[in-house]
């Protein structure tokens, strides 16, 4: 018997205890602290509560993002029993969300659940009992985002992570923010806490404390980290929603090998948010979203790294993304078509690009047989780059590390990369929305690199 068909046999009984002592329906354990008030919990004791909980489900495609909800994840969400349930553990009753191996076009499956739209948070004690899944390539976590994603860009909007543990070190927990600072850069602080111990073999209590002024982030009462709330980080003044969910893969965590062990199960007890006693909340400050979006943001310095002679975007954008590794964009007068170029100033230490994007979107089917052509020159060390294609729906790398490019003078090197390449990494043409993106510059030593790339005459044969 799988450990899926026991849970569906249990959760009978389960559902009989809940419904023969009504107190389970209220918050249990250790629930009071001086200064604070309870006003909201979810314990878990029933089914999954549709006046708390949504589920955000697919690839991360149907939300705007590249598939792999802009993190190279490898899951599919879904809102199945199989990847989600109300089970026993531990002597309560507990959301089991489960992350499971697939044998279809996507290899794993998993779950994430959010409270946006039905609850929504701002100061106080937010805290929940968790007891993480354990392998490399998982990716638990407990966070918030500000409501207002709809208006703003990540991390314009805010990110809290409250938990994020990462399957080969589940000893570590780790606290995080992002937002946008007032460079327009996409700003973070992280910390990792050692609790000495694996956090997969027992239930842990994960907290956040937020005012005004700083977020002091817990595990078991030990401080992971705190943050003070600075000028440039209005994010953190506003409302924020809750999110649980176990990703599976990404850049961070990495793919699953073959010490991975599936299914594995995040266990989440309960979640409570608690009011400061006789805290005064200050108004929330107005949205400034031309100062809380990152990266540049411009048509006219997209043209210079065009073709002069083809039209064949359209209206383009360039746009500079990433988390603290994104380049600064300008123009240089050395070229190779036209009288400038495209200049990238990369500052290294994390990832980052930059990527033009086409408003609306062109149907580009016509061109499956042809190559993409795009000519740089680049400061010493640049040892390789990710090119980036994307459609609405599909995205596809490939790293210039495996071509050969030709040197066309002014110190610059053309390359011709056949769009078939992109293809056969799933990339579709019918909807295409960023025909060229460069991302993550590495060193010899796979380094994020520190330099400038200038782009030229980029264009489709």
């Amino acid at each position: 018997m799988t450990r899926y068909h026991y849970y569906l046999l249990l959760i009978f009984s389960i559902g009989l205890i809940i419904a023969c002592n009504p107190e389970e329906n209220e918050p249990d354990g250790d629930k009071e602290y001086e200064g604070y008030t309870l006003v909201w919990s979810e314990e878990f004791n029933e089914n999954i509560s549709t006046a708390n909980w949504v589920y955000e489900l697919g690839d991360g495609t149907d939300y705007g993002l590249a598939p792999g909800w802009g993190n190279a994840e490898k899951q599919i969400y879904t809102s199945s029993s199989q990847n989600s349930l109300i089970i026993p553990d531990d002597g309560n009753s507990v959301l089991g969300i489960f992350a499971k191996k697939e044998a279809g076009e996507y290899r794993y499956s998993s779950a994430k659940l959010t409270t946006q739209g039905l609850q929504s948070f701002r100061f106080g004690r937010i805290e929940a009992r968790i007891k993480v899944p354990q392998g490399q390539g998982l990716w638990p976590a407990f966070w918030l985002l500000g409501d207002n994603i709809t208006e703003v860009d990540w991390p314009g909007c805010g990110e809290i992570d409250i938990m994020e543990v990462i399957g080969h070190q589940p000893n570590v927990v780790h606290g995080s923010t992002h937002y946008t600072n007032s460079e327009n850069r996409a700003a973070s602080t992280t910390q990792g806490y050692d609790s000495g111990e694996n956090l997969s073999e027992g239930y842990h209590v994960y907290r956040l404390d937020w005012t005004n002024e700083s977020m002091i982030f817990s595990v078991d009462d030990n401080v992971i980290q705190e943050t003070f709330i600075e000028e440039d980080m209005k994010e953190f003044l506003r409302p924020h929603y809750i999110i649980l969910n176990v990703a599976v893969g990404g850049n961070w965590p990495g793919l699953p090998d073959e010490s991975t062990v599936f299914p594995q199960t995040m266990y989440v007890d309960w979640v409570r948010y608690y009011s400061i006693d006789d805290f005064v909340a200050p108004d929330a400050p107005a949205l400034d979203i031309d100062a809380e979006t990152i990266g540049s943001v411009d048509g006219e310095l997209a043209q210079h790294a065009l073709n002069d002679e083809r039209d064949q975007f359209g209206d383009v954008v360039i746009k500079a993304y990433g988390d603290g590794g994104e380049p600064t964009l300008s123009s240089s007068s050395t070229a190779i078509n036209g009288d400038s170029s495209l200049l990238l100033s990369y500052p290294g230490g994390s990832w980052g690009g930059a990527f033009f994007i086409l408003d609306p979107v062109i149907d580009f089917s016509s061109f499956a047989d042809k190559n993409l052509f795009f000519s740089i020159s680049a400061d010493e060390g640049l040892e390789d780059l990710e090119i980036k294609l994307e459609s609405v729906a599909t995205a596809a790398s490939v790293f210039l590390v495996d071509y050969t490019g030709t040197d066309v003078g002014n110190g610059f090197v053309e390359y011709s990369i056949p769009l078939a390449d992109f293809m056969a990494l799933g990339l579709e043409l019918n909807d295409f929305k960023i025909p060229v993106a460069l991302w993550n510059p590495k060193d010899v030593n796979g380094e994020y690199w520190i330099g400038d790339v200038l782009l030229d005459n980029v264009y489709f044969e």
